[in-house]
């Protein structure tokens, strides 16, 4: 009988996280790529993180320092599961935090807005950028989506257009000129440089929290940092725009009880919301899930949403209670 890489890596792993703790695992579940749910047969479950080989060790050791400063201000993030929660299998760093019970999936709207739902998360966000500078790993630079780049924003911005670069020799002719506009937007993208800073996570949006019975846990925070806190509000803004302009409102309802965005934040909005939507869509390109084309023609449509968010953004804020 095959075996497949990745129950391979689950056994690789399980054997693993037992040698290392002391544990008895009796499954692993796949929830992610690199992402399993340890079940124990001895104590409480447990997640496990099996980064690649590019993120060093000491980028996932700050990832448990953050965890462990978040315990201390009591902010719902997953927690560290053991007192060295960082090891190394097969010179790729390994994390595990405590499993957050998600409650099951037909329950999970219920759940999150029985505990607040978008006004809370808005305010768990403004919270987050409130948080007093810890140093350590908490002032590290951070914000960029990690599969990419660890670093800032700009490190992101960076990753993207030499991954679309790298993939230049597989353009076909006819979509080159497109290739060109594809490429030209990600050197202009605005990563909020300059704009106030605060820890920040880079994936702040609802598929990063999990739903239990009595609260909304944020997790993933692999790439967190010091970096603009704009960054992480616009693609919150423009995940949950893309539903419905409405939920901008609750979200910043929330968001404004911690924090008071500078104009030239609210200047900038539209152009940062349309950063990370613009990197995903090159690393499709660059990984061959879509073309150039349909890339460009998505960003003119992101390019159309994301002003729309801005403005409801302001005119939300405008109607705010000074």
């Amino acid at each position: 009988m095959l075996v497949s890489m990745e129950e391979h890596a689950a056994e690789r792993l399980r054997a693993h996280l037992e040698a290392q703790y002391g544990i008895d695992v009796t499954a692993m579940t796949d929830l992610d790529i690199g992402v399993w749910h340890v079940v124990r047969a001895d104590g409480p479950d447990w997640v496990a993180r099996w980064f690649p080989a590019g993120r060093p060790a000491e980028a996932v050791a700050g990832d448990a320092e953050i965890l462990r400063s978040l315990a201390g201000h009591e902010f719902p993030a997953e927690r560290c599961a053991a007192d060295d929660p960082v090891s190394d299998l097969d010179g790729r760093a390994v994390l595990v935090t405590e499993w957050a019970d998600p409650v099951p999936r037909e329950r999970r709207r219920d759940a999150i807005r029985a505990v607040g739902g978008l006004g809370r998360l808005g305010s768990l966000l403004g919270r987050l950028h409130t948080l007093p500078v810890a140093g350590g790993a908490c002032d590290r630079p951070g914000g960029a989506w990690h599969h990419l780049a660890d670093g800032p924003p700009a490190a992101e911005a960076a990753a993207a257009e030499q991954m679309l670069t790298d993939a230049a020799h597989l353009i076909p002719d006819g979509q080159r000129a497109v290739y060109d506009s594809l490429l030209a937007g990600v050197k202009a993208l605005d990563t909020a440089d300059g704009l106030p800073a605060a820890l920040i996570h880079p994936d702040f949006v609802l598929v990063n929290v999990v739903a239990t019975a009595d609260a909304m846990v944020v997790v993933d925070w692999a790439g967190a940092g010091r970096g603009p806190r704009v960054w992480s509000l616009a693609f919150l803004l423009y995940a949950e725009g893309a539903k419905d302009l409405r939920r901008i409102d609750v979200v910043l309802a929330g968001y404004r009880r911690h924090v008071t965005l500078t104009d030239e934040e609210l200047g900038r909005l539209a152009a940062i919301a349309r950063a990370r939507p613009l990197v995903l869509d090159v690393w499709s390109v660059g990984t061959g899930r879509i073309t150039p084309t349909q890339a460009l023609a998505h960003a003119a449509e992101v390019r159309t949403l994301t002003e729309a968010v801005a403005a409801r953004a302001r005119a939300a804020l405008a109607r705010a209670p000074r």
